[in-house]
């Protein structure tokens, strides 16, 4: 087809993002036939999450667009864990607070996907699908026992493996962010030297720095010098901060100040923090 701009005629392929106006990056193609660069459309709705309604629509004909896999992948780990605590029929108790975050984030998800999804159609993209980690090798990360995550990593090198995640009711969540939340320091680097994606998300959108910063599981709270090794660690990998969802470089400093680490609010708050000097122009 043919554009006008200021009367002249620019050529415009099937293959043309319709926000940047360029040849699409990693297109993806909506239900209603518009196609869009992965990077601009997720700029306009965030895989993670959409509070705005205009931006369940296409930016050109407002048809709906589909939640994307991560969205349908948050919703189902919510109703997991709300109907793990139904099973269980103890949704009172020390089990309360749990029910009723669960119940509240699963009725956002719903919301952010909106009443008119069909239940079944899911935005598609063009990223390999995550291995899933078997149960056994979850629970190594929760004891700490690097031995056999390694073992586990390295059977199969076809497979990126350093890439896994959880299953559903832990929210999709990759072996870094598990490390991360555990403030496993040596499994961190670890995973980060086997190839894992510094600025890889769970289902809910958080990031690694996000959970070392202010998430604590499995009953190893670590020191604050440990949250501090453990940022810095992931920002000479090159980490970045995510203005969606609650991973934005404002909501990391809030989190640590929270949490007392108030160094660490002061690394992420500094211009360059602990990131690795780039050289550039060098004669």
């Amino acid at each position: 087809m043919t554009t006008h701009v200021d009367g002249a005629a620019a050529a415009v392929t099937e293959r043309t993002c319709g926000i940047c106006l360029e040849d699409s990056k990693n297109p993806l193609d909506l239900p209603c036939g518009h196609s869009f660069c992965d990077g601009c459309l997720d700029e306009w709705r965030s895989r993670y999450g959409v509070k705005e309604e205009m931006r369940r629509k296409c930016p050109i004909c407002r048809a709906s667009i589909p939640p994307s896999k991560e969205m349908v992948q948050a919703m189902l780990s919510y109703r997991a864990t709300k109907q793990r605590l139904e099973d269980k029929n103890d949704t009172s108790s020390e089990d309360e607070i749990f029910y009723q975050s669960a119940c509240s984030l699963l009725k956002g998800i719903e919301e952010s996907i909106g009443e008119d999804w069909d239940g079944v159609t899911v935005l598609e993209d063009n990223r390999k699908p995550a291995v899933t980690m078997p149960v056994f090798i979850v629970q190594a990360i929760v004891k700490g026992n690097i031995k056999s995550v390694l073992k586990w990593i390295n059977a199969n090198r076809t497979e990126d493996r350093a890439n896994a995640t959880t299953g559903a009711e832990m929210m999709f969540a990759p072996a870094l962010t598990m490390a991360c939340m555990g403030k496993d320091l040596i499994l961190m680097t670890l995973l980060l030297q086997l190839g894992a994606n510094v600025d890889i998300r769970d289902s809910q959108g958080t990031t690694a720095i996000f959970a070392v910063c202010g998430r604590v599981m499995f009953g190893r709270l670590g020191s604050a010098e440990d949250t501090n090794k453990g940022v810095r660690l992931l920002l000479s990998w090159g980490a970045n901060f995510f203005p969606d969802h609650e991973c934005s470089r404002e909501d990391c400093i809030s989190t640590a100040r929270i949490m007392g680490a108030h160094k660490v609010a002061e690394l992420v708050k500094s211009e360059l923090g602990g990131r690795r000097c780039e050289i550039f122009n060098l004669t």
